[in-house]
């Protein structure tokens, strides 16, 4: 385990064996028994070390995916659907953390202040795989919102964090479901639908001026 590792599942316990977060970096490092100094060579405050929770999942998550010699293979909805059963298996690892953290959470967007660089690096990977479906003609390049496909996928996350924290089915099938269905579905979304065939058909027919 590395000091970054021990830190932070260090500041898990903390939460929840008090009930809350430390006060200071030193109460915290006097729980761990690490010196004080050893923190800042890590992490600059607790804000810090917070945001570190959950990056640390889509960290991991990457690189057990581009450590897989098959995922390269993939077609893009393939890989962002091994994204996310992969991201939640690794959420699983703090489980009790994120329950006793957010499972309460009535508000979205109140509650994910500290999720800022984990939804960057998510945003980050999922732009590369969309700019791949683009090109293969997975999903359609429309104009204007094409460039923001991405952040739909924020609110994709938000949705399936929030099936996950409810969710007390078996091997949480509940939430690999949810995570199926809504991938599914926004790629079709995503893709040729019978709308572009429509506008696709009215362009047509105002170029021959039959109509």
């Amino acid at each position: 385990m590395t000091s970054k590792e021990k830190i932070i599942q260090g500041y898990i316990e903390f939460e929840l064996l008090n009930g809350r977060s430390p006060h200071s970096v030193l109460e915290l490092t006097k729980e761990i028994k690490i010196k004080e100094a050893s923190f800042y060579k890590v992490f600059a405050n607790l804000d810090k070390l917070k945001q570190a929770i959950p990056l640390l999942a889509i960290e991991t998550t990457l690189a057990r995916l581009d450590k897989d010699e098959q995922y390269s293979e993939f077609t893009s909805r393939e890989k962002i659907l091994s994204l996310y059963f992969t991201l939640f298996e690794e959420l699983e690892h703090n489980r009790s953390y994120y329950l006793f953290k957010y499972v309460d959470l009535k508000e979205a967007s109140s509650g994910f202040k500290d999720w800022s660089p984990f939804m960057d690096t998510m945003k980050g990977r999922i732009d590369e795989i969309l700019n791949e479906a683009k090109l293969t003609e997975e999903i359609k390049d429309r104009p204007y919102i094409g460039e923001h496909y991405a952040k739909g996928y924020k609110l994709v996350f938000v949705y399936l964090f929030r099936v996950w924290l409810r969710d007390d089915s078996d091997g949480f099938s509940t939430t690999d479901a949810a995570i199926e269905k809504s991938i599914n579905l926004s790629f079709d979304m995503l893709g040729v639908s019978p709308l572009d065939a429509l506008i696709d058909f009215g362009k047509f027919a105002l170029k021959t001026k039959v109509m």
